[in-house]
């Protein structure tokens, strides 16, 4: 999966999905969807497709897009991979989808909504530590010992080796 949380000015975009998704019905989120073949090695050209088809913002009209998150988990026998990107746009004028509602909201109000909680926990973490800086940060969801489910965060950092 790829994902995107733009900016404009004081706003940021999410989506409230809709309720007939089969992936998080009725929850809000960010905009992007799945990788298509073709774009396995480089998630940055799936975002900028679901970006367009999602909201008609074109990538001229994007800047500071940069990879922020990388987010695993585990589903039955399936391991999940999002690559979470924030960037920024001028355009506030979006396209209907069929996803669900684009909504331009006040930063603050987010924190409110009800996401799932790999991506509540995500957007808690990015305003918190990542806001300021340009880490990519890798996202697990795990379970803790007593079955309770828990992010953890750790910067993705390559290693100089000699």
């Amino acid at each position: 999966m790829s994902t995107a949380f733009l900016f404009n000015n004081d706003k940021i975009l999410m989506m409230k999905r809709s309720a007939e998704r089969k992936l998080a019905p009725g929850v809000w989120t960010g905009i992007g969807g799945h990788i298509e073949p073709e774009e396995i090695n480089n998630p940055e050209i799936a975002i900028k497709r679901e970006i367009y088809e999602e909201t008609g913002i074109e990538n001229h009209r994007l800047s500071d897009l940069n990879l922020r998150y990388v987010l695993l988990r585990q589903k039955g026998n399936e391991i999940r991979e999002q690559f979470v990107y924030f960037g920024r746009t001028d355009q506030q004028q979006l396209v209907e989808n069929d996803e669900g509602e684009l909504h331009w909201l006040d930063i603050e109000s987010i924190h409110e909504l009800d996401k799932p909680m790999i991506i509540e926990s995500m957007i808690e973490h990015y305003f918190k530590f990542g806001i300021d800086n340009e880490e990519i940060y890798v996202g697990l969801l795990t379970m803790t010992a007593d079955n309770k489910a828990k992010m953890t965060f750790s910067a993705m950092r390559d290693p100089i080796v000699v």
